[in-house]
């Protein structure tokens, strides 16, 4: 993964105010929509949201909060096992680079994290919102006996929904091809995120961009404009 490591002039104030925003935690809200009427087994359309093997993502990200906003840059690299991540300024310095496995429960190790990037749960939360946006669920879907997510039709969207202990996510597919997803934990909604402007490759839905937005106390919302998407492996 290559980060730009050259010389810039970090905002002070946007750097702290985006820690700050993973740190808290989602108030009560809406819960998972109980009406959808699920089908047993496999619903392949729900994996195209969710590239596999190895892929490197650039985007523009806008971090929209309370009182201002913050511009990075940031880098995802994926491969089977991996999780790789950075965020730079927009004129190249590196001000946080981690990685973790791309399933959840394993350690994150940061590699870079400038102050106040350093404080004590910012990557995991950086990693956990990455994680819901590029890596398939994990756990036992919903009323599904084999492993695999179970199906529905919502409002003419098909809907996969896997659930573990704790968390419930819902993945909706449009007729036009791209994805929307809502995250549960303990019954509320915790994460939403919008993707438009998807361009299926490799057999995957790539969007253009991806607005997520946190529920609660949290509430913050990231922009993400695709600038680049690359294969890297199988």
């Amino acid at each position: 993964m290559t980060m730009p490591t050259t010389g810039a002039k970090i905002s002070c104030r946007a750097i702290s105010l985006l820690s700050c925003l993973l740190l808290l935690a989602a108030c009560a809200a809406p819960g998972p929509d109980n009406s959808v009427v699920f089908e047993q087994g496999d619903c392949a359309s729900c994996r195209v949201a969710f590239p596999e093997g190895g892929w490197q993502f650039v985007h523009e990200i806008v971090f929209h909060f309370r009182g201002g906003e913050g511009r990075f840059l940031g880098i995802v690299a994926l491969d089977g096992e991996r999780l790789r991540c950075a965020l730079t300024t927009l004129e190249g310095l590196t001000v946080f680079s981690a990685q973790a496995s791309r399933q959840p429960g394993g350690p994150v190790e940061v590699e870079r994290a400038l102050p106040p990037l350093d404080k004590a749960g910012f990557a995991a939360g950086l990693l956990a919102d990455l994680r819901l946006l590029f890596t398939a669920p994990t756990g036992s879907p919903s009323d599904s006996p084999n492993g695999l997510p179970s199906c529905g039709w919502r409002h003419g969207e098909r809907l996969c929904r896997w659930r573990d202990a704790d968390m419930v996510v819902d993945v909706l597919i449009s007729q036009a091809g791209c994805w929307m997803l809502e995250a549960f934990r303990d019954g509320r909604l915790v994460r939403t995120a919008r993707a438009s402007s998807c361009v299926s490759r490799d057999g995957y839905a790539l969007p253009g961009s991806i607005i997520l937005q946190a529920a609660g106390d949290a509430d913050y919302q990231v922009t993400m404009r695709l600038i680049s998407a690359d294969k890297t492996g199988k």
